[in-house]
């Protein structure tokens, strides 16, 4: 499979509780990680499946940071790009109830070019492309038509959430989103029931998954709309867990398992990793 995505290298605070608008408080620990959408998905992707990366690094030291983490994780990197300045850039406050804050600072990412990706796709010719939002439009427009014009399974994780041609989502098999995500594209208001959500974004994609924390995991298909029960843990860290959730989904389907299955292997995989600190992962 490929994953056609960001690359960030990550300044994670952690403090007592997030500040509030025009607040200050005091961090109590500072840390830098690998990160990136694309680059979590492609790592837990790769415990399962051959992953090939498609995205973009600078030409700085965090570059060689993120090449290696990716190869040690057995990612195929060959066509990571090397583009002039600095690498993407995010900084993550976490605090003590393991929940975050990022601000996203794409660089590099946002060089990738279309071209660049249609190019890798053909030379990789992935069963599966797994894609997010953090790299430009005309960049997920180009994954979305190679997957539909070789007939591959596309992913989408809609992260963050931007208005979208309707062309995109409705390749979407499926759209892996949260809940804000969800009721973004399912233009609807907060309350309305999930099943009522799924049902709307199925006119819109093939087929859906929702995350919902610790609540459970709604999968939709034109069949049939199930919350499957997620392993009850307590968080230390939910960074990443949405990206590993998606790579191993994408993996899992890639290999041949059915949608609701995958889904509940991938949510017991990210219930592990918000369990542990991610200094320990």
């Amino acid at each position: 499979m490929a994953v056609v995505g960001s690359l960030n290298l990550d300044l994670t605070v952690v403090v007592a509780r997030a500040p509030e608008e025009g607040e200050t408080v005091l961090g109590r620990h500072l840390s830098t990680y690998p990160g990136g959408k694309g680059a979590n998905q492609a790592v837990g992707a790769a415990r399962l499946a051959p992953t090939a990366i498609v995205g973009a690094v600078g030409s700085d030291h965090a570059a060689d940071v993120l090449r290696g983490v990716q190869q040690k994780a057995g990612v195929d990197t060959s066509h990571l790009r090397t583009m002039p300045g600095p690498t993407g850039r995010a900084v993550i406050v976490v605090s003590d109830d393991g929940q975050n804050r990022i601000v996203v600072v794409p660089e590099a990412n946002s060089l990738l070019k279309a071209e660049d990706v249609t190019t890798a796709l053909d030379a990789l010719d992935p069963a599966v492309v797994l894609t997010q939002l953090e790299l430009l439009p005309a960049v997920t427009w180009a994954a979305a038509r190679w997957a539909h014009d070789h007939d591959r399974r596309f992913v989408l994780n809609p992260s963050p959430a931007v208005d979208l041609d309707d062309h995109v989502l409705a390749g979407a098999d499926p759209l892996v989103l949260n809940e804000q995500e969800a009721l973004h594209y399912a233009n609807l208001p907060a309350g309305t029931p999930f099943d009522d959500v799924v049902t709307h974004l199925l006119g819109l994609v093939r087929t859906v998954v929702i995350t919902r924390g610790g609540e459970d995991v709604v999968v939709g298909t034109e069949d049939a709309i199930e919350h499957l029960r997620v392993p009850q843990v307590d968080v230390v860290d939910t960074t990443g867990a949405g990206d590993h959730f998606a790579g191993t989904l994408a993996a899992l389907l890639g290999n041949g398992e059915d949608l609701f299955a995958a889904a509940r292997r991938a949510s017991a995989d990210a219930a592990r990793l918000v369990a542990s600190r991610r200094a320990d992962r």
